[in-house]
């Protein structure tokens, strides 16, 4: 696998070199934490987007200083193996993800997180139903915030980056789950699974016990039991092409989702047209932690953003 991850850095123009590097000791600074708020000039905490038999879903929203321009929105999915985790991104603000959010603020960027039904309430597609409900709530209340509803990024951690993943490739087709969302810029996928099928659980052997739990659980059956529903919630299934730009960060140590899931979604993506960049960091389990290949993460993610969004 490490071969594969060094030949893609050597070959392919839209890999980023400081994606494949290792950062040395002397390199490591001290881990920075983000403001309060993250720097936000206003936040709107646990707005109701929708309402489920179980209960509300909610958002928080963190606003530029107002520019007198319509601003662009960044939604993100949080992660916790679909059955965990909660939207809160400023509750550790040395997290990668909080520095991430700090840093889009601070150039003119919306940043929305997002309540979506966790497993221990509904399976999937559950979970893109209300990520992509959340989407396009605010995309109709854009005007309340000064939102721009026709310059969204998609972004999401681990079952996040799944969802988001999910969403990014059915953006042209409304008739599936969560499908046929507007105004789609880019969708920035953070070590997220994309193929849930018994076929991939057989391919990846170094699968842990836990992440063939949640995808059960997510499922709501064993993967060979179901095909076509783990085929439905797999995003590599579901590449045509007409996808938005991607963004694919994960590290080569991941222990939870294969780096094997993430170098094939790529390559899916690239065989299509889609334009995508994969970025390795080397020696990274999952999620960035707090050190320099975090920074590096951020750096890749602000740049991606700047650039397509």
């Amino acid at each position: 696998m490490l071969r594969r991850v060094v030949a893609l850095c050597a070959g392919l123009a839209v890999l980023v070199a400081t994606g494949c590097s290792r950062a040395s000791s002397a390199d490591v600074p001290a881990p920075r934490t983000a403001a309060a708020d993250l720097g936000a000039a206003e936040v709107v905490r646990g707005a109701v987007y929708a309402e489920r038999g179980s209960g509300p879903l909610a958002l928080d929203l963190f606003l530029p200083e107002a520019s007198g321009e319509p601003v662009p929105l960044v939604v993100y999915a949080h992660g916790g193996g679909w059955d965990a985790g909660e939207r809160t991104l400023d509750a550790d603000r040395r997290t990668a993800e909080a520095l991430a959010a700090e840093r889009l603020l601070a150039r003119g960027y919306a940043v929305a997180t997002v309540d979506y039904r966790l497993t221990t309430v509904a399976p999937a597609p559950a979970q893109v139903f209300d990520v992509s409900d959340a989407v396009r709530w605010l995309q109709r209340n854009a005007d309340r915030w000064g939102l721009d509803p026709d310059r969204v990024a998609l972004w999401g951690a681990s079952a996040g980056g799944h969802l988001v993943a999910q969403l990014g490739v059915a953006t042209d087709d409304p008739a599936v789950p969560g499908g046929g969302l507007t105004g789609i810029r880019a969708v920035l996928d953070w070590f997220g699974p994309t193929d849930l099928s018994a076929e991939a659980q057989a391919k990846y052997a170094e699968l842990t016990p836990y992440a063939e739990k949640v995808i059960v659980r997510l499922l709501g059956c064993l993967p060979a039991e179901c095909p076509e529903r783990a085929a439905a919630a797999s995003p590599i299934e579901g590449v045509s092409g007409a996808e938005p730009p991607f963004l694919i960060q994960q590290g080569t140590a991941d222990s939870l989702v294969p780096l094997e899931q993430s170098l094939d979604f790529a390559a899916e993506l690239r065989r299509r047209g889609t334009t995508v960049q994969l970025h390795p960091y080397e020696g990274v389990d999952h999620g960035f932690g707090r050190g320099r290949q975090a920074e590096l993460a951020v750096d890749a993610l602000i740049a991606f953003v700047e650039t397509h969004v």
